[in-house]
């Protein structure tokens, strides 16, 4: 029998709220929520026709991921997780679309999570991976600067520290369901609190929590690069749901970053909740995030 997709969407957000947000609300331990997260993404199915290869960079494990075709252009990815969950295992599946999609070679790697690390241990640690891959031999032109949640700050944050230090800029950003303001003062973590199937109010207050050093603000542009000036970056692709709690973090992106002269491509998809774009096996909106992030990426690579 198949499922209507209404009737699929119904189902699946009922399973996530009931497996994975609701939990979230109980301040469990991160290790609990670590597993939880790990387990519910062995349900998202890999692409089978790419090769995964494990390797160190800057220290750390990492993973490589290759199409059957390559082109000049390599994704850096960086795995979201309110700063203290996910993992290569939590976005492997998600990851080895980009690249059969792209057939561009995809890295990710594990970064330092909080509690165990605090800020700045993981932008540290993503700014040695950069700097790791230009001393490889890497065009700073030829690498697109990737991220999901709080990936995405830490993608953004990475390419204004690039910015500010007079280093090679990558080609271009693409931000998957942004997390951007640490001082949670987006309207939507009110309006779509219930209709968030993923992402509680509660992840991200112990995500802070975990993350922030207890001397510093909230609103230091070095953790919310919402409050950044944002002039002098490369293009971007921004993907938000109508129903994430994040939405006005994307938003109010998109209006400062368009106010200082960036090229910027904003998606927003009917009825999605946080990072939607895991799940595009199932939902043609998915499906269709995947197709703008390839295009997104194809014109960076003939630009």
């Amino acid at each position: 029998m198949k499922i209507s997709p209404v009737w699929k969407q119904l189902i699946t957000e009922s399973i996530l709220k009931t497996t994975i947000r609701k939990p979230s609300q109980f301040n469990l331990p991160p290790n609990s929520m670590r597993f939880a997260l790990e387990q519910m993404c062995r349900a998202f199915p890999s692409n089978k026709d790419v090769e995964i290869r494990p390797l160190r960079l800057a220290g750390l494990h990492a993973e490589e991921i290759k199409p059957q075709s390559e082109s000049t252009q390599l994704i850096l990815h960086i795995h979201g997780g309110a700063f203290y969950l996910g993992s290569l295992n939590t976005h492997r599946a998600f990851l080895t679309h980009v690249a059969a999609r792209t057939q561009m070679q995809v890295l990710h790697a594990n970064y330092p999570l909080s509690p165990e690390s605090v800020y700045p241990e993981a932008s540290d640690a993503i700014f040695d991976i950069y700097t790791t891959l230009l001393g490889q031999g890497i065009q700073a032109k030829d690498i697109i600067l990737s991220g999901d949640s709080c990936g995405a700050n830490l993608a953004l944050g990475l390419a204004l520290k690039i910015r500010d230090e007079g280093l090679a800029q990558v080609s271009g950003l693409i931000l998957l369901s942004p997390f951007l303001d640490l001082t949670l003062s987006s309207e939507s973590l009110r309006y779509n609190r219930k209709h968030d199937a993923l992402l509680s109010i509660e992840t991200l207050e112990a995500g802070i929590n975990y993350y922030l050093p207890k001397s510093m603000d909230a609103a230091d542009p070095a953790i919310s690069p919402l409050f950044a000036d944002l002039s002098g970056l490369p293009p971007i692709l921004v993907q938000v749901g109508s129903k994430e709690i994040l939405l006005d973090d994307a938003q109010r992106f998109k209006e400062k970053a368009e106010q200082a002269g960036v090229d910027l491509t904003y998606k927003l998809y009917t009825g999605m909740w946080h990072n939607f774009q895991m799940f595009h096996p199932w939902f043609d909106e998915g499906k269709q995030a995947l197709a703008d992030l390839a295009e997104f990426a194809h014109k960076l690579d003939q630009d």
